[in-house]
């Protein structure tokens, strides 16, 4: 069953992208993406969210949100025309989460931070900065349980990928010298299985995010690229593995 927006109550000051914050039918707050990102931002935001979801990864409940037309004509945003009608990305909000910071890390359980520096270094992903003034984490941090959530995966796979970086700055850096080689045995092989069930992933993706009015493409890949590129990375896999 479709979920739709039912209200848009503004725009994000914080993010690349600048989401949107939107009520949908289904009584939930969601971050909303969709003219806000290029096609090829869109489909991988929402591909990488899902895989770190099948990968059992503290994720922000994602979503296919439907916006009406109507809501598009009489919604009072800043910069309206990135607010555009049809299916969109939706980010379910966590009540009362904020963005974390470094206190939070150590309260954090180690093998979730384990697994989400393993990901993210499979999946090349660069936006997950943290140090004690403050970063880019695209971590958001429950205070009620403390619990920490994954968000903004548009910017993964990304060529420029620098892995000495990513060593020094990743959120969960600390957490490196702590990577068993058995358990990463264990999760390389549930990140693979996930991997070659990427094809039940994508059939999730709207139409109308893939190809233009005229059948056209919108994005400069397909599902056998992105599968070849997480199945065989041009970094090492097992590069993130202490020394």
């Amino acid at each position: 069953m479709s979920v739709e927006v039912v209200s848009a109550c503004g725009r994000s000051d914080s993010g690349s992208s600048r989401p949107f914050f939107c009520e949908a039918n289904d009584d939930n707050f969601y971050f909303v993406k969709s003219g806000n990102l290029s096609p090829d931002d869109l489909v991988r935001e929402f591909l990488i969210s899902r895989l770190a979801e099948e990968c059992g990864l503290p994720v922000a409940p994602v979503k296919i949100l439907s916006v009406p037309e109507v809501l598009t004509t009489f919604s009072i945003l800043d910069e309206p025309d990135d607010f555009v009608a049809g299916d969109v990305f939706g980010s379910q909000r966590i009540p009362f989460a904020d963005d974390l910071r470094a206190s939070h890390v150590s309260l954090i359980e180690e093998e979730t931070r384990i697994r989400c520096l393993c990901f993210d270094w499979w999946v090349r992903n660069s936006n997950r900065r943290l140090d004690l003034l403050g970063g880019d984490s695209n971590l958001l941090w429950d205070p009620l349980l403390n619990g920490v959530y994954l968000i903004d995966h548009s910017h993964c796979l990304d060529p420029e990928f620098d892995g000495d970086a990513f060593k020094r700055e990743h959120a969960f850096r600390d957490s490196r010298p702590f990577i068993d080689k058995k358990f990463f045995k264990k999760w390389r092989t549930r990140f693979e299985s996930t991997i070659y069930n990427l094809g039940k992933l994508w059939e999730e993706i709207p139409e109308s995010w893939l190809v233009d009015e005229e059948g056209s493409s919108r994005i400069s890949f397909d599902r056998k690229r992105i599968e070849a590129q997480l199945i065989k990375p041009e970094h090492d896999i097992e590069g993130i593995l202490p020394h």
